[in-house]
């Protein structure tokens, strides 16, 4: 008689289902997280005010906290860990197949790494430094100061590109793990709306960036 491993599950059971919930995580509530995101620090573009106000709006949900740790915090604890884990087993064949798709299986591997510690350095500057430091909520004034440094700003556009890729092209690997998209057609018109998502998402944020310093020289400098 054949027993049953004591988990319940084989080890490739497991790293089924593990794979699953990481690009799970990637795109709900990671993706979601990421379009949110864009979405209140867009108020910049209407000036101090209209940014402060939506700061200070999000600042007084209920149950704050209880909602970044378990919708945000933990999946991306998750992710990034599995993610590291998947990108150590990796095996890239670009060197002796260098078409699209093992091009953008090895970007992104390299842009989840970036965009890791992207995202520590702005949670830890940004959300930490106001509850534990500034003892306030974070202010357009914070950060126009925080960006009008040069090699932050370089900072934050390479982490925006990073987290974005990261996300469009998700999208691609998402659909294909959980079988949305079957046919080579289909794969190849997903590939194609990745690119778009990726460009679009890449001029929003990096608009947004601008907002926050375009009375300062800092764009002039960089021949912006």
């Amino acid at each position: 008689m054949t027993s049953l491993p004591a988990a319940g599950l084989t080890s490739a059971e497991r790293s089924f289902l593990l794979r699953r919930l990481h690009s799970l995580t990637g795109i709900v509530p990671l993706g979601g997280f990421l379009l949110f995101h864009f979405f209140e620090n867009s108020s910049a573009r209407h000036g101090a005010e209209a940014f402060n106000e939506t700061v200070h709006k999000i600042a007084s949900m209920p149950y704050l906290v209880v909602a970044e740790w378990a919708l945000l915090l933990l999946p991306l604890i998750f992710h990034a860990l599995y993610g590291i884990l998947i990108t150590r087993a990796s095996r890239p064949v670009v060197a002796n197949y260098t078409h699209a798709r093992n091009i953008a299986y090895v970007m992104q591997r390299i842009t989840g790494i970036v965009a890791l510690f992207y995202i520590a350095y702005h949670v830890v500057s940004t959300r930490f430094w106001a509850l534990f430091v500034a003892g306030r909520e974070i202010t357009f004034s914070d950060m126009t100061t925080k960006l009008s440094v040069p090699w932050v700003f370089a900072l934050y556009v390479i982490g925006i590109l990073s987290v974005v890729y990261h996300f469009a092209n998700g999208l691609w690997s998402f659909s294909i793990t959980w079988g949305l998209v079957r046919t080579d057609a289909g794969q190849k018109r997903l590939a194609a709306i990745s690119c778009i998502v990726f460009a679009v998402l890449s001029v929003v944020g990096i608009d947004i960036l601008s907002a926050f310093v375009l009375d300062k020289s800092l764009l002039s400098a960089l021949g912006i």
